[in-house]
């Protein structure tokens, strides 16, 4: 894993800034100038060798920056399995929120015909920016397939995975969390956690900066990491120890211990006993517990850090086998999320006969790219092949058929005899006509054949 300088956007190419670190759990200062990832020595490359002048290289780096500037929502745990045609140049962007304490497990299999790399780097955003920013915090080493991120900062994270130019194939990726301490009570797990973070005390005063977890009279509580620990008392807290991870800047605090496992402050290691649950300080009413807290530039919430891995994420069950295909839809006012779940938001309603082409599977939807590059998910479902149950028809000689659909778009070919051609669907107006020796192309659609989108290209907007 490497660290690097921030990404911002919009911009035409990477820009090598240096990313600031601020208070409570900002990425450390001590790699100030940072080595930069696979990804950006790649545009470089590009650059030297003048490939960022032509279109192919601008192609690439616009996919670069649009998928951290328009991502998809992949909430977590997420599984993923695409597809990048080694002709066109391509990325994709996910984006999904991260509590402090949590560590990212990202995991990823990539299939090509020829030996091909494929760039993955980790982003975080930055919401207090003036600007749509995103800083790079973490990127896949050459070599790996798995990449782990100690999380610092609550946020939102953006994940991008490209293949370099003329370079495609099938990949899967998957994206978990788990903690990143061991349970300072032994044989006990989140569920002995009584009283939460943040929640009010006395009367609304001041708020509980940790954690309660209950157990009997004098079970063991152990130190969560290798640090110094220290015994003391205070009135609230009552018997208590403070473990320093000078390592990380970062201290745990015991409290209401019934006594101390130490007789005075001294090195241990993560698992050594430090005292054992009581009633002591302000606690002498309540059933036995410990209370534990975390610091780190302030307190933080102890849940994240100590609550078990994601469980695994489903099966992809949507077709892979239509990756890399076009698709239509088959049914009226098709939902287009912004996420591979119901919960996911909607981005447009699509009509029936819409045609696109499929890029990912993930759960039961399709990840579809529409004629002008919008993506978005549809239950797999609402689409079969284009090809299936498709109309024939035919085209007179002299008509011109369109790269795009749009009117304005160039003309792709003339049709110079009678030919006939099958339509695969429509979008915005448009139908795509695919003739007998494989050519595709543009018309102004025909009534009858399909319902047209309706409201422009994406259908009914929501």
């Amino acid at each position: 894993m490497t660290t690097s300088r921030p990404l911002a956007f919009p911009a035409t190419a990477i820009l090598a800034t240096l990313a600031i670190s601020a208070c409570g759990g900002a990425e450390s200062l001590v790699n100030v100038f940072r080595s930069e990832s696979a990804h950006e020595e790649y545009v470089h490359t590009l650059k030297t060798g003048g490939l960022e002048r032509t279109a192919l290289g601008r192609d690439w780096i616009d996919a670069a920056n649009r998928a951290i500037a328009a991502p998809l929502a992949a909430p977590l745990p997420f599984r993923e399995t695409g597809y990048f045609a080694p002709q066109v140049p391509a990325a994709v962007g996910y984006r999904f929120d991260l509590r402090r304490g949590r560590k990212l497990v990202i995991s990823v299999n990539f299939e090509a015909a020829s030996a091909a790399r494929l760039f993955v780097d980790l982003f975080r955003l930055d919401r207090d920016a003036d600007s749509n920013a995103a800083y790079r915090v973490a990127s896949l080493a050459a070599g790996d397939s798995t990449l782990a991120y100690d999380v610092r900062r609550d946020g939102t994270y953006l994940l991008r995975i490209q293949p370099e130019l003329l370079r495609g194939g099938r990949w899967t990726v998957v994206q978990r969390t788990e903690g990143t301490l061991g349970f300072p009570v032994p044989g006990f797990g989140v569920q002995a956690i009584r009283s939460k973070f943040g929640v009010d005390r006395e009367a609304g005063r001041r708020r509980h900066q940790g954690i309660d977890i209950f157990a009997r009279r004098g079970t063991p509580v152990v130190a969560v990491v290798d640090g110094y620990a220290a015994p003391g008392t205070n009135t609230l807290g009552g018997n208590v120890v403070w473990l320093r991870d000078g390592r990380r800047g970062r201290s745990f605090y015991y409290a209401h211990l019934d006594r101390w496992a130490l007789e005075a402050g001294q090195a241990v290691k993560a698992g050594d006993t430090v005292g054992y649950i009581g009633t002591t300080g302000n606690a002498r009413t309540t059933p036995p517990h410990l209370h534990f807290g975390i610091y780190e530039g302030g307190p933080a919430d102890p849940l994240p850090f100590l609550s078990p891995e994601d469980p695994a994420p489903g099966p992809v069950r949507a077709p892979v086998e239509q990756l890399g295909q076009l698709v239509r839809v088959t049914v009226v006012d098709a939902v287009m999320r912004a996420g591979p779940t119901g919960r996911s938001d909607t981005l447009a309603l699509l009509a029936r006969g819409t045609v696109g082409r499929v890029t990912g599977a993930s759960g039961s939807s399709l990840r579809i790219a529409l004629p002008e590059g919008t993506a978005g998910y549809l239950d797999s479902r609402a689409v079969v092949p284009a090809d299936r149950d498709a109309p024939r028809v035919a085209l007179e000689p002299g008509s011109w058929l369109r790269e795009l659909p749009d009117s304005a778009a160039p003309l792709a070919f003339l049709v110079d005899a009678a030919e006939e051609a099958v339509i695969l669907g429509t979008f915005g107006g448009f139908e795509l006509a695919r003739l007998d020796d494989g050519r595709l192309g543009w018309s102004v659609a025909r009534g009858g054949r399909f319902e047209r989108p309706r409201g422009g290209a994406f259908g009914r907007r929501r």
